[in-house]
This record gives C-alpha cells, sequence and structure tokens, in this order.
C-alpha cells in the first residue's frame, strides 16, 4: 500500500538510544587528552556501526520492509548517510588534530601502513557506495555490484581500528567487533548460498 506507515517505531528509538548509549559507554572507557579525542572516537565507533548496519540490513531488505513497511529504505540511506557523516567528523577531527589534510589519502608505503590506515581507504570506499545508491538509475544494474564494496568498507574498517584503534585495544570491543566482521561474511555466503538454490 502506497500510503503505508513506519511500524514498529519503538524499535528504531530502542535502538538509536542503545547505540548512543554504547558509543557514549565505549568512548568513556578511556581518559581523554582533549575534546577533540571524544569527537574524532565517538565519529569513528558511529561510523563503524552506521556501516555494520547498512551492509547487514541489504541483505534482508524484503524481511525488514514487511516489518517496518514500506519507508524501511529511506530508513536504510538514512544510516547509510548518518554512517558517511560520522566518518567523515571523525577523519576531519583526526586532520585537526594532525594539522594536516593527508590524513584523507590511503597509504601505500607498505601493506601493514596500508592497512593500519585502513579507515582511510575505507571511507572512499562507503562514499562511493553511498553515491552510486542514490545514482542507481544513472549506473544501471552494476550499482548492486559496487554496493558490494560496503562490506570491503566494512572489513578494512575493521583491520584499521583492531590494529590503531584506542577502543578497540579493550579486549570485549575487539571481540564484538571480530564477531561483526564474521557475522556479515556468514550472511553475505548464506543469502548467496540460498539464492543460487532458489
Amino acid at each position: 500500500m502506497a500510503g503505508k506507515k513506519l511500524q514498529h517505531g519503538g524499535v528504531l528509538i530502542a535502538g538509536v538510544i542503545f547505540t548512543l548509549v554504547l558509543v557514549g559507554a565505549t568512548v568513556a572507557l578511556d581518559a581523554l587528552h582533549a575534546p577533540v579525542d571524544a569527537v574524532i572516537r565517538a565519529g569513528a565507533l558511529l561510523g563503524y556501526i552506521a556501516v555494520f548496519l547498512t551492509c547487514l540490513s541489504s541483505q534482508y531488505m524484503r524481511e525488514l520492509a514487511r516489518y517496518f513497511g514500506r519507508p524501511f529504505l529511506k530508513l536504510h540511506h538514512a544510516v547509510a548517510i548518518t554512517g558517511l557523516a560520522a566518518l567523515l567528523v571523525h577523519a576531519l577531527g583526526v586532520a585537526w588534530r594532525a594539522g594536516n589534510i593527508a590524513v584523507f589519502l590511503p597509504d601505500f608505503s607498505s601493506v601493514r601502513m596500508f592497512f593500519a590506515l585502513g579507515g582511510r581507504p575505507s571511507f572512499w570506499l562507503f562514499v562511493l557506495t553511498v553515491t552510486t545508491a542514490f545514482l542507481r538509475k544513472t549506473v544501471g544494474p552494476r550499482w548492486k555490484l559496487i554496493h558490494w564494496a560496503n562490506y570491503f568498507a566494512f572489513w578494512l574498517g575493521t583491520i584499521h581500528a583492531q590494529m590503531i584503534g584506542p577502543n578497540f585495544e579493550h579486549w570485549p570491543v575487539r571481540v564484538v567487533s571480530g564477531a561483526m566482521a564474521v557475522a556479515l561474511i556468514v550472511v553475505f555466503i548464506q543469502k548467496r548460498w540460498k539464492r543460487e538454490r532458489s
């Protein structure tokens, strides 16, 4: 029905509150040297969670549309844009602290540095996928293939966070992050396998 309103709004509100509390609690795990550190870490964590939810929800669009109603695609895009904005805040905060805009550029000096600073290419991959989502009519069917780059963006971000993320030095955060990365792999393979069999 074209006029169908969003259902189960309370679930969304609870999810948003839980996410914000989780991000705030994680940032508070360590003492901060300057207020900008809180902005950098909060932006990174919020963006990380948003990219994960964007990837995960893309595999359950029909189920979530039935649960939440027709506007769910708009919510999916809203989560993606929120994630992109949070990651931009994170990157700008790092650039401000470093006094160098070059933090937006991938580092190819070594394999280790590329992955340690994997948040840089991850950010640009996510920019690409969000852009193609809104230009899918122009891009054509290939936009779905490009959209899979979200997964690579998340995994690069995970490696980056696990290697140098201050909050990811705590083992519970590392375990949850690893579980999220594995969950996306499992869901992706499971969905591909089901589609091939159907």
